[in-house]
C-alpha cells in the first residue's frame, strides 16, 4: 500500500504539511536532492509501463531513481494526495538541441497555489532549477545556487523557460498549457525507452545535485588509461572537494552507485541484458 508518510521519509521531510508554496518548494528540492535522476532501468531493456504503484516500489521502496517521465509521475501521485492542485503538460527540451521544434519528451507539473501558480520539476538529469519557477512572464528568479531562469511567450512552443548562461539568456525547455492525462505519457516513454535514435536508453546518464550547489554524475566516457569507453564518476561536493574517476567493471559500477547516490542493485543486474 502506498503511504505519503513513507514516500516523504524517502526524500528526507518528517512532518505532512497542508498545501502551500513553501512546502512545494521543499518537496521540489528535497525530492532533486535525495531521488537521483537515472535511466539504469532503460538501458537494460527494464522499463515498464507508469502505473503509480511501479513509480512508487521504484522510488520509495526499492530507492531507486527513475528519468523524466518517472520521476515527475510519483512526485504527481505525492502532490495529489497532499492535496495539491496541478495540471500535467508536456514539454519540449531545447538546450543543446540542434533544432528549434523539438520532441515533446518531458513532462511537468503546472502548480495552482490560488495567487500564484508554479511550474514543478523533478526530473531534470542536469543543472536546473531546485525551487519551483513562478509561472510569470519575463520575470528573471534566481535560485539557491545563483543560476537564473525565466519565462517568456513563445510564438511557436507556448512558453519558453530561460536559464542565463555566458552572459545571455538561453532556450532551456517549452510547454503548452494544454491538460495530460498519465494515459498521455505513455507512448513518449516507450518511444524513450524503446526507439533506436531515444538518446535515454543507449547511453548512461546518472545524477544527482547537492542542497549546496555540488552535483554527482555518471556518464559514459573513453577511458585514458585503456583508451576503452567505460563510465566515469564526477562528484562536485564543494569547490574544494571535487574528485573523478572510471570504473573499469559492472561490479565496481554498482559498488559506487551504492556509495554515492544510495542507489542498490543486484549483482547480475547488467550481466541480463
Amino acid at each position: 500500500m502506498k503511504s505519503i508518510e513513507r514516500y516523504l521519509e524517502r526524500i528526507g521531510i518528517k512532518t505532512v504539511r497542508k498545501p502551500s508554496e513553501d512546502f512545494l518548494q521543499a518537496i521540489q528540492l528535497a525530492h532533486l536532492t535525495s531521488v537521483p535522476y537515472e535511466n539504469l532501468d532503460l538501458i537494460t531493456g527494464r522499463a515498464q509501463p507508469l502505473s503509480s504503484d511501479y513509480l512508487y516500489d521504484k522510488i520509495v521502496v526499492q530507492r531507486r531513481g527513475g528519468y523524466c517521465f518517472e520521476l515527475n509521475g510519483a512526485l504527481a501521485w505525492l502532490l495529489r494526495s497532499l492535496g495539491f492542485k496541478f495540471t500535467e503538460l508536456f514539454a519540449r527540451w531545447h538546450l543543446g538541441e540542434p533544432i528549434e521544434i523539438t520532441q515533446r519528451r518531458h513532462r511537468i507539473l503546472k502548480v495552482d497555489l490560488g495567487k500564484r501558480t508554479l511550474i514543478a520539476d523533478a526530473g531534470i538529469g542536469c543543472p536546473c532549477p531546485l525551487s519551483p519557477l513562478v509561472f510569470e512572464e519575463n520575470t528573471p528568479q534566481k535560485q539557491l545556487d545563483g543560476a537564473i531562469y525565466r519565462i517568456v511567450k513563445s510564438d511557436t512552443v507556448g512558453w519558453m523557460v530561460q536559464t542565463y548562461l555566458d552572459d545571455k539568456f538561453k532556450d532551456y525547455f517549452s510547454f503548452s498549457e494544454d491538460p495530460q492525462y498519465p494515459i498521455d505519457f505513455a507512448y513518449p516513454h516507450f518511444y524513450c525507452s524503446h526507439h533506436p535514435k531515444s538518446p535515454f536508453n543507449s547511453k548512461t546518464m546518472v545524477n544527482l545535485p547537492t542542497h549546496d550547489g555540488g552535483r554527482k554524475s555518471v556518464a559514459d566516457a573513453v577511458d585514458p588509461e585503456t583508451n576503452e569507453l567505460t563510465r566515469q564518476f564526477k562528484i562536485t561536493l564543494s569547490k574544494d572537494e571535487k574528485s573523478e574517476f572510471f570504473v573499469r567493471s559492472d561490479a565496481q559500477f554498482i559498488q559506487q552507485l551504492k556509495i554515492h547516490f544510495g542507489i542498490e542493485l543486484p549483482e547480475d543486474f547488467f550481466a541480463t541484458r
